[in-house]
């Protein structure tokens, strides 16, 4: 209805291979200031993460570096407050933006949507850690996160995902924004096969408007 945010996840096969894509349109053609204002965020952590899917990398890093952008982003716009929170970094480390994004920014994709390759570095398994996780309170174990080569290829999703709760300003309540793409790793960094989909706010209102 109008409104409200339509979010489709969708995808298709081609000659055996997988694709998965997300875009979120506002129902009437036109965001709001709350939903444009967290859909310029949303992009905004897509972008770090893309910078960071590069050879030598790991899968870990795009997913830390969508994360940073997407708590800052909570932070300004009062989503999360300093006060309650604390700085950027207590909310990483205190995984407080975890009620807002909950997912991984990516996942390997091929001959299947989720394909089955593996997240850890099989020559360092060695090198595990421990660590305990600030929600739950379990000892959570860290294994080396796999390094990116050239011909790999994952999504990069980040979203905020915003229900009415107390302390959420009502502005934002019942937002719920995801951008997905498909890259695949290269020598340069990363290529983004199924950005000619409309991704900037601007583009996805002026296509509904025509």
């Amino acid at each position: 209805m109008s409104g409200d945010l339509a979010l489709i996840d969708a995808g298709c096969e081609l000659h055996g291979y997988a694709s998965d894509i997300t875009r979120t349109f506002p129902a009437n053609g036109k965001f709001t200031a709350p939903q444009r204002e967290m859909y310029e965020i949303v992009l905004a952590a897509q972008e770090a993460a893309v910078a960071a899917t590069k050879p030598g990398m790991r899968f870990i890093d795009p997913h830390e570096a969508a994360v940073k952008v997407l708590a800052q982003g909570m932070l300004d716009s009062g989503l999360l407050t300093h006060d309650k929170h604390g700085s950027l970094e207590d909310v990483i480390e205190k995984r407080a933006y975890f009620p807002f994004y909950m997912h991984r920014t990516g996942h390997w994709l091929g001959m299947d949507v989720h394909d089955c390759a593996g997240y850890n570095e099989l020559t360092e398994l060695d090198k595990t850690t421990e660590r305990k996780d600030p929600l739950s309170g379990e000892q959570i174990k860290n294994r080396p996160s796999r390094i990116l080569q050239g011909g790999m290829v994952l999504t990069i999703e980040p979203g905020i995902y915003i229900r009415p709760a107390a302390g959420v300003p009502e502005k934002f309540h019942n937002i719920g924004i995801r951008i997905e793409d498909d890259a695949v790793v290269n020598s340069k960094g990363c290529e983004l096969m199924s950005r000619d989909v409309a991704v900037t706010a601007s583009e996805i209102e002026a296509i509904m408007k025509s």
